[in-house]
């Protein structure tokens, strides 16, 4: 099949942070499953033309190679609206998009750039009403999964005893915090973890420079090699489910699928909808405070085959269920063309 990937291709739009998550895990699944992908990152074009340009060459694009599928994960208002809406008048093929964090973007993005496209995949349960009451789009109800072409299992040493991979936000800080205060040494990796209230305020100020500033929130980020590596040498990998902004629901994220994907332990919040994609105490652990958290990384850490079984079950059920090879199958499927 012929596929238009319209995505940025490297994280965040920029080319020194290395390729972005839609790169790694649906371009890579996508060519992994022999179909022929062409690339539009429309970040680049955008920064280089601004939005009705960019969106134009798109049109273009799409007329001139003719795919049979065009498939875009939006990012924000890149896009010019109306070009976007006279693309898929204009076509009579799929034009699907993958929205993500509908769990609390979809009041305020998700649903304002619905109307462009002919299908829309959320991984949000509640929001597919959302979209057919709407009436703009068809909602295909979709999960995050793992890329099995680049996620694989690996035995090697043990180097950390708990890690948590994910920014800093909500009640995070908090929670690593408590582990470390009962002793337990935790390993924590993502954009964020050495950057304080006071190194915000020298910021804003001016006092801290806008380089300093951003060398100390990477300090502690950590490429895509680097975290399947922690997967796989982690004793406990540890999930928090909360969502980015404050008072939304929980949910699950990619780092679900990706942790039992690379063959690790995971020790995951218990979030609404979770034992659909993994049998809890077989596949994966759960815990709905941070005294059960706690206890629960004291019994694992002691209880080395009871782990090894459970991360060996979540590692055989990712492979069997919760690839983006199968999440494509379906989506296809749906959509109405062969995969």
């Amino acid at each position: 099949m012929k596929i238009l990937f319209v995505a940025m291709k490297y994280d965040y739009g920029i080319s020194e942070r290395g390729f972005s998550f839609e790169h790694f895990n649906f371009y890579e699944s996508l060519v992994g499953m022999g179909h022929d992908v062409e690339y539009f990152d429309f970040m680049d074009l955008y920064r280089k033309h601004g939005s009705v340009r960019m969106t134009s060459q798109l049109l273009e694009r799409v007329r001139t190679t003719k795919p049979d599928l065009v498939f875009s994960v939006l990012f924000t208002d890149e896009f010019d609206h109306t070009a976007l809406r006279r693309l898929r008048r204009e076509i009579s093929i799929p034009i699907v998009n993958w929205f993500s964090d509908d769990h609390w973007r979809y009041e305020t993005f998700s649903r304002h750039w619905a109307d462009c496209f002919t299908h829309v995949v959320t991984t949000d349960e509640a929001s597919v009403q959302k979209y057919i009451a709407a009436g703009e789009t068809i909602p295909l109800l979709s999960q995050w999964g793992v890329n099995h072409y680049r996620y694989t299992a690996q035995q090697g040493p043990m180097r950390h005893m708990v890690s948590f991979v994910g920014q800093p936000y909500g009640k995070r800080r908090s929670v690593i915090r408590t582990i470390r205060q009962r002793g337990i040494d935790v390993c924590v990796r993502g954009t964020g973890w050495n950057v304080g209230l006071h190194h915000r305020i020298f910021n804003k100020l001016g006092i801290l420079s806008p380089e300093k500033y951003e060398d100390l929130c990477n300090s502690t980020r950590i490429d895509q090699q680097g975290m399947v590596d922690m997967f796989r040498s982690t004793r406990i990998n540890l999930n928090l489910s909360d969502a980015y902004r404050k008072g939304y629901r929980k949910q699950i994220k990619a780092r679900t699928f990706e942790i039992p994907g690379c063959g690790g332990f995971q020790l995951c919040e218990e979030t609404e909808h979770l034992s659909d994609y993994f049998i809890p105490d077989q596949e994966i652990v759960t815990f709905t405070s941070t005294e059960e958290m706690l206890e629960k990384i004291h019994y694992f850490l002691s209880h080395d085959h009871e782990r090894n079984t459970v991360a060996s079950s979540g590692h055989q059920r990712v492979l069997r269920d919760h690839t983006y090879e199968k999440r494509f199958q379906q989506l296809f499927a749906s959509v109405g063309i062969s995969s």
